[in-house]
């Protein structure tokens, strides 16, 4: 018998189900049907909302009606799950009778509402359901007299909990009784938590059923797990469950090693965040349009990854389609749902496809001609590509057929596109700032997508990791599931817990004297990393690093299945890891192989094309599906599978990138997927760019939700940046009036062909120059001057979307902008890289920083305001190539046994080795190189560590070993040879 506060939890339980639900309680002890079905409550239900077609049976088959119902039900039973025969309705030899009626979706159906307030709800406290034993269930449910739901309850305050419940009250049962099969609902309860299972035959199959990280309840007098019995057991929701979230998979053949192997059925019943953030959004668009009487509301899901997200959009698109208004109109006459073209062709059509009572609406769209085709058929579900979004709104905005169309756009995730610059999607929007756009072009976007007429549409976009940007224009999170639940649920793991870190040392030197011009100093500062990340002897010595690594913990992980991803700073550096890796492998006779990922570009040495078909011998084959080969272990990856990017066996990624914010977050998730034999301690970071504690601090921030908040900007900020440049008085207002009449003259002249006004502005700006010139004489108070006027130019666009502005403020942005590029003469981009050509590594080293640990995990992050607005963002501020060069010298001091001197040794080896000629004159003869000039190289580089009083080199297996660094100097020294003889 249950326990005393095991027994008040369930009496409060049955109480509620009781007064709150108008549940009926049943009070026989036995069922004497063995399937645990109460005959008379499912007669009386068909009775009394489908008389005619009770009559018809009567007519058919006199007083043996009820028992040919009874028994059309138990044969139908045993071929499909009963909720599927509840749903589809029940044909008793050519009669077909409804077991349950649906809530109606408008108050119009005023027949509907009838038979739905007669469906009949029954619990039974302590249910013992099988006449031979004491065993019995804690609460079961009916609906209509069918057994759907039945519920095991344990109170954790005398020292049990929900995993208990599972395991004496459903694992150690006759599971071959009925009442174990029929339900579609197994649920274990604690008075804290809950997990519920559609098959309650293996632990396994119970997921947790929380609605937060720790249940609390919203109602003062009701246990922390209120949400189970208020919500998911009300008579409304479970019509629901029946109507639309119950998911049926069938048994499914596949041929593995040459044997058919067969995949059980099962079926799908959502975690409670995809339950409740479908239902609850569709209520609230529904309330929204009764108030307003219009759509034009943005959504945004804030759901971590392993939080099941195509499914939850495929019940959304399901609840959204069946959506009325209470006069009876259809709210959407299209949903739309928009994805990236990986997982259009894989993982979310083959979700979709499970929804098989959506199977006739739902259509994929992957070429323009069959979405048009779609929408010009108004067809319900349309799901294809995010890029296509520009496509559809012009469809919606210049067709007379379409224009009037209310539309629910479904987006999945657009930061994970990898199809280049899409006008007028909403990618932007969930790229972090420093990921991949510029500024202008986000802002460019923001600009476009506020211009739409979204009147007759809504927006519901979904997102792991939120910006700025994102809350800026679809709002805070209408609901969350964080990465915190989802790890705590075991759905994902912990990816950023334990970073090995290394630091990257690098010094450079100008080859010859350049020009002194100034540039972006974040753009010369990357700019110049990639010449040392890019260096052959840093990426040589890396790389000895990760195949050691590889080796000693890769290899034995996810019991002996790991794989891992090397990140690298640019396609360059990715050719030369993928070379350099492969080369190792090669020479310690590995068994393991390495794959190269990327975009196909021209070198910019060899000008040859390099193409990830021809690297890595696809032959026409996806990269990922190669890489889940078995031999397949190390994907080397340049700005591709950051994002979206699924491949459970992944262990360990090696980070010669640096990363940060939602960049960070998205590129180190790859490892979080879940396997069977994936344990958290498979899971390791390795870092060569000393930024762990940047990766840390983005996972904090995000772990428990959004940590902005929506806010709009404030008007006054702009015109506080307007006076304090016109205060500054370096230009007169009427000195700026009679620009800005000049310019706009200038730009409708040169509609009209008409260069007169165009050369009156080119003598202006000439004349504002040396002004300028002379208020501020000095170079620092110059920049000073045009930073105000950029800020005021990004500030302006943003506000300008919120606010009407003066005419003062509207004019002065003409002079802004154009006075913000013209006053001070910059260096060109084009000038930038050609004198990069003129730098190089002078001194390299890469130093072990030891294991960091993420020690605020669990911290909360805290909130913060949305746009930052306070002063209109900051001017990039700007530097030289040799001040920066002087700057990381200075930062990053390397000391002479810290100096990596494989670069020194190539090009001193290379000039004095005795086979230099022979070499040369045996370039093609691959034995003579292989086993007699590569092994005399060796031992000249040997000797040039010698030489240093270097001994522990010639101790370290990483250098000495086959495969080793003096080995691949080696290689290298030979390969020069050839090349310059």
């Amino acid at each position: 018998m249950p326990s005393n506060k095991e027994m008040l939890f369930q009496d409060h339980l049955c109480a509620f189900l009781s007064t709150e639900h108008q549940y009926e309680t049943f009070e026989a002890s036995r069922l004497k049907n063995d399937n645990h079905i109460i005959e008379k409550d499912l007669i009386a239900f068909i009775k009394n909302t489908q008389e005619h077609k009770y009559q018809e049976l009567q007519e058919n088959f006199g007083t043996d009606a009820d028992r040919e119902i009874i028994k059309a039900l138990e044969l139908a039973i045993t071929k499909k799950e009963l909720w599927l025969v509840i749903r589809e309705g029940l044909t008793v030899k050519g009669t077909k009778v409804l077991l349950y009626a649906q809530k109606p979706r408008s108050a119009t159906n005023t027949a509907q509402a009838e038979n739905y307030a007669k469906n009949t709800f029954t619990y039974k406290k302590e249910y013992y359901y099988n006449p031979n034993n004491q065993e019995r269930i804690d609460i079961a449910i009916w609906l209509n007299g069918l057994p759907i739901i039945v519920l095991e309850l344990k109170h954790e305050d005398e020292g049990q909990d929900v995993n208990d419940a599972i395991y004496e009250s459903f694992l150690n049962r006759d599971l071959q009784n009925p009442i174990y099969k029929n339900p579609f609902l197994y649920v274990a309860l604690s008075n804290t938590e809950a997990k519920i299972a559609t098959n309650p035959s293996s632990e396994k199959n119970f997921r947790w059923f929380n609605a937060s990280l720790q249940n609390k309840a919203e109602t003062q007098g009701e246990y922390p797990v209120e949400h189970v019995y208020r919500y998911a057991l009300s008579p409304e929701n479970i019509c629901h469950y029946l109507e639309h979230y119950l998911v049926f998979v069938p048994a499914k053949q596949k041929e593995v090693d040459g044997e058919w192997q067969t995949t059980a059925s099962f079926t799908i019943f959502p975690r409670y965040h995809q339950f409740r953030a479908s239902k609850s959004l569709a209520e609230d668009v529904k309330d929204f349009v009764e108030n307003k009487q219009s759509l034009g509301k943005k959504y945004l899901i804030n759901h971590s990854a392993g939080a099941g997200k195509t499914l939850t959009i495929a019940w959304m698109a399901d609840r959204l389609d069946s959506l009325y208004t209470s006069n009876g109109k259809k709210v959407f006459d299209n949903i739309i749902i928009l994805t990236d073209r990986n997982a259009l062709d894989k993982n979310v059509k083959d979700d979709l496809e499970m929804f098989t009572h959506l199977s006739t609406k739902l259509n994929f769209a992957k070429r323009s001609k069959h979405l048009a085709e779609y929408l010009e058929k108004d067809r319900d579900i349309i799901v294809t590509t995010i890029h296509k979004f520009a496509h559809i709104q012009e469809k919606l905005e210049n067709d007379k057929i379409l224009q009037n169309r209310n539309v629910a756009f479904l987006i999945d995730e657009a930061h994970r596109s990898q199809d280049g610059k899409m006008a007028l999607t909403m990618r932007k929007f969930f790229n972090d700032d420093e990921a991949e756009a510029s500024e202008t072009d986000e802002d460019e976007t923001l600009k476009e997508l506020q211009k739409l007429n979204i009147s007759n549409q809504v927006f519901v976009a979904f997102t792991a990791t939120t910006t700025p940007k994102t809350v800026s224009f679809f709002g805070e999170p209408f609901d969350v599931y964080s990465e915190e639940e989802a790890i705590a649920e075991g759905y994902i793991l912990d990816v950023a817990h334990n970073i090995i870190s290394y630091e990257t040392l690098y010094n450079l030197k100008l080859k010859e004297a350049i020009p002194e011009k100034d540039f972006p100093i974040g753009i010369v500062s990357k700019l110049l990393k990639n010449i040392a990340y890019e260096d052959d002897a840093i990426i040589q010595y890396k790389a000895e690093v990760i195949v050691k690594l590889f080796e000693e913990k890769v290899v034995p992980s996810i019991k002996g299945q790991g794989k891992a991803m090397v990140v690298t700073s640019s396609r360059i550096a990715g050719l030369k890891y993928f070379n350099t890796l492969k080369t190792i492998l090669e020479d310690k006779e590995s068994e393991w192989k390495v794959l190269y990922a990327f975009s196909d570009f021209t070198h910019p040495i060899t000008k040859g094309k390099i193409e990830e078909n021809t690297v890595n011998q696809l032959n026409g084959k996806l990269i990922e599906d190669v890489f889940a080969e078995e031999g397949n272990r190390i994907l080397v990856v340049a700005n591709k599978f950051q994002t979206g990017f699924d491949q459970p066996l992944l262990s360990t990624m090696f980070l010669d990138k640096s990363i940060n914010g939602v960049n960070a977050i998205q590129t180190v998730s790859r490892l979080n997927r879940k396997h069977k034999d994936k344990e958290q301690e498979d899971i390791l970071v390795i870092d060569f760019t000393n930024n762990a504690q940047n990766i840390f601090d983005a996972f904090n921030k995000h772990r428990k939700g959004s940590p902005y908040k929506e806010k709009q900007p404030e008007k006054q900020v702009l015109v506080d940046l307007f006076e304090e440049i016109v205060n500054l008085n370096v230009f007169t207002v009427e000195e700026i009036e009679l620009y800005v009449n000049a310019f706009i003259d200038a730009e409708l002249e040169a509609t009209e062909r008409n260069s007169t006004a165009d050369a009156i502005l080119s003598n202006l700006n000439q004349d504002y120059r040396n002004t300028f010139k002379k208020k501020l004489p000095e170079l620092e108070a110059q920049k000073s001057y045009v930073s105000l006027l950029r800020r005021y130019t990004k500030l302006y666009y943003f506000i300008a979307q919120f606010f009407e502005l003066t005419s003062e403020l509207n004019e002065f942005i003409v002079f802004a902008e154009v006075m913000g590029e013209i006053l001070i003469r910059k260096g060109k981009a084009s000038e930038m890289k050609e004198f990069l050509k003129k730098v190089e590594l002078s001194k390299g080293a890469v130093k072990f920083q030891g294991t960091k640990t993420n020690l605020t995990v669990a911290g909360k992050p805290k909130k913060k305001t949305g746009l930052k607005t306070g002063k209109g963002g900051h001017e990039i501020p700007r530097t030289t190539i040799e001040s920066a060069i002087k700057e990381i010298k200075e930062k990053f001091q390397i000391s002479e046994e810290d100096a990596i001197l494989i670069k020194e040794i190539v090009e001193e080896v290379s000039e004095t080795t005795s086979t230099k000629e022979t070499v040369i004159a045996n370039k093609n003869n691959e034995v003579y190189l292989k086993t007699s000039a590569e092994p005399r190289v060796q031992s000249e580089v040997k000797d040039e560590y010698i030489k240093r009083d270097l001994w522990d080199k010639l101790d370290d297996p990483m250098y000495v070993q086959k495969g080793g660094i003096i080995s691949l100097i080696g290689k290298t020294v030979i390969r020069n040879l050839i090349q310059t003889g």
